[in-house]
């Protein structure tokens, strides 16, 4: 899995830890899924300084996942095998406008491969990236509901569970929205918890 290939990577670095981690790499691979992009663009996109994103670049390339030319980074045919093995357990992040949850735009991860449900971590790791927390709906049948009381979000949210109902979401999938009014922050808050949802805690 990729996720355990960049964890394994990023252990074995010698000397002092990283200003990057996990979180990092899979936002700057997802961001070269749209295409090629300039360095000062990447380290905007994934809220690292030039240095760190420079190393994290490197230890891409050194990965083979991603090259880097006059066009900017891009994704090697090798990473894009990586992106759509992630794809197959994770859609997002992507921007949605709540009307009753949370006034305004916010960013949510679909999550397929679901191995690890505390749902009080799972927030914890969403505030650890920034955020205010995290809202976090379990899929049932065709129902979005509450994972902790199994309640239909419809019951309180008729028009956010419409669409949340709209993504095509499968029995056993969850749906996380990180919560900040600064959408960045949003984003790497969602996909934070959406990451550990999927590979569970470190042990």
């Amino acid at each position: 899995m990729v996720l355990s290939e960049l964890r394994s990577a990023f252990e074995r670095l010698p000397g002092p830890l990283p200003n990057y981690n996990l979180l990092h790499a899979i936002l700057l691979m997802l961001a070269l899924e749209e295409g090629p992009c300039g360095r000062k663009r990447i380290s905007s996109i994934i809220s690292l300084g030039e240095g760190s994103a420079r190393s994290l670049i490197n230890k891409l390339r050194d990965l083979k996942w991603i090259d880097c030319g006059k066009e900017g980074c891009f994704l090697t045919p090798l990473g894009r095998e990586k992106i759509e093995e992630l794809r197959r357990c994770l859609l997002g992040p992507m921007k949605v406008s709540l009307m009753e949850l949370f006034r305004g735009d916010v960013y949510l991860t679909l999550v397929r491969c679901v191995n690890y449900l505390d749902i009080l971590d799972l927030r914890d790791e969403a505030v650890r990236f920034g955020g205010k927390g995290a809202l976090i709906f379990a899929v049932r049948g065709k129902r979005v509901i509450f994972p902790e009381t199994g309640e239909d979000l419809s019951i309180y949210a008729p028009n956010d569970s419409k669409l949340l109902e709209s993504l095509g979401a499968s029995d056993g999938d969850l749906i996380i929205i990180g919560l900040s009014e600064d959408p960045q922050i949003s984003k790497l808050s969602s996909l934070g918890a959406s990451l550990l949802a999927i590979q569970g805690p470190r042990k």
